[in-house]
Parts: structure tokens; C-alpha cells; sequence
């Protein structure tokens, strides 16, 4: 689980723009995986729900990786009750259904590269009909900073279009893990270069502490 001062979405080039919290869980059966992401801002309204089902194409232990995935995503939005004299808000539901394509060569321990590929489709009237997300991946891992620092650092440039808008931008989290610490510590940023998109902002940040939660196995 993790707590940030910006929640940013899986889409890097859009924020709650303010703090939240987000759960993340994967329960895996050989090749497959259930992993739902629950995310909320920090007076306990939820932001999104996805329900990711990806399926492994790759052996174990091979160099080349490529996960195929869909999910029913729920992403929930505040608007204004009609008519209403006070400023009273009601929540509204909008729910996509989402294509996600992700091959990736690991070339060592430290340096992972692929092409990440996401489809979103609105289910709901007044959603966002289409959106499509490319991304160059870089995965930088593992680079000792000193027997106790542990640094990561994945920059990625990507494309999205969204209903026929589209833009350019680059992203990068950073990650620094600390021996017997129980909390990683992480930023994502991100750059908007040139975007015809609505709602995207010319600049990105945020800090983020992640607390990884032990997993094992369920016994039958």
C-alpha cells in the first residue's frame, strides 16, 4: 500500500491533484493473475478501482516477457447536484473497459526495456470513447548507491491520443530502497512536450511512500 501528496494516474499526464492512498494486491496461479488496484484520496472518497486479469505468455526464467491483460476500471467523479441551492456534490461512476499489451526484454539484472501498449474504451454516455497509450519502457533496477541504498529509476517517453487528441510526453519514477527499512520511497514526474488533450497539465510531481505487505501461499 502506498500514500502520496499527488495521486497520479496510470495515465501519467493526469492527477487527483491532491493526496491519496492506493491498495494494490495480485493473487497468481501459474501463469495468471488477478490484480486489483484500489486507490482513494485522503478523505476516504474513491478515486478509481481497476480489476486487472493478466495472463503471462513467456516460460519462467526467459529473457523476453509479454503480458496480455483487461479490466473492468472504475473511475469515480464528483459533480455539482442540479438545481441544489448549497454546493452539494454527488458521485458519478464512469466505467471502461481496458486492453493492456506489455513485451519486454530483460537485458541483465539492471536494464529492462519494452513497449507498453493500453486500450480504453468508455462504457458509460459522456466518457471518454477511446484512448490509446504507448510507451517506450526503460527499467534502470538494482543500482547500489551503497551497501544499505538501493536505487531504480524507469523514464519513459509516450504517446496518447484521446478521442482523435493527441500529445507527447515523458515520465520517470524514481525509486530508493533502504536495507531494514520497512518503506520505500518514491517520485513520479512528468513533462507534457506537445498535447492537444484536454486536462493535462505542462507539469507533474509527486512523492510517494510505499509499504510492500508480505504475500505466500493459500492453501486449499
Amino acid at each position: 500500500m502506498s500514500i502520496t501528496n499527488n495521486g497520479i494516474s496510470i495515465v501519467p499526464s493526469f492527477s487527483l491533484e491532491k493526496p491519496a492512498t492506493v491498495f494494490n494486491m495480485s493473487i497468481a496461479k501459474g501463469r495468471f493473475s488477478f490484480d486489483p488496484e484500489l486507490a482513494f484520496s485522503l478523505e476516504a472518497k474513491p478515486w478509481y478501482s481497476l480489476f486487472w486479469f493478466r495472463y503471462n505468455l513467456s516460460p519462467k526464467q526467459s529473457k523476453f516477457n509479454m503480458n496480455v491483460g483487461t479490466h473492468l476500471g472504475l473511475n469515480f467523479v464528483n459533480i455539482p447536484f442540479p438545481n441544489a441551492k448549497d454546493s452539494i456534490q454527488i458521485q458519478k461512476t464512469d466505467r471502461y473497459l481496458v486492453l493492456e499489451i506489455f513485451p519486454r526484454y530483460k537485458f541483465s539484472k539492471h536494464l529492462t526495456m519494452g513497449v507498453y501498449y493500453l486500450r480504453s474504451h468508455g462504457l458509460d454516455p459522456a466518457t471518454l470513447n477511446a484512448l490509446n497509450f504507448v510507451t517506450l519502457y526503460t527499467e534502470i533496477s538494482q543500482i547500489q548507491l551503497s551497501k544499505k541504498a538501493t536505487l531504480g529509476i524507469s523514464p519513459q517517453l509516450y504517446y496518447l491520443n484521446i478521442d482523435g487528441n493527441h500529445g507527447y510526453y515523458l515520465t520517470s519514477e524514481i525509486s530508493l530502497s533502504l536495507q531494514n527499512f520497512p518503506v520505500i520511497i518514491k517520485s513520479t514526474i512528468n513533462k507534457t512536450f506537445e498535447t492537444k488533450v484536454e486536462g493535462s497539465k505542462p507539469f507533474l510531481w509527486n512523492i510517494k511512500l510505499v509499504y510492500p505487505l508480505k504475500g505466500g501461499k493459500i492453501k486449499p
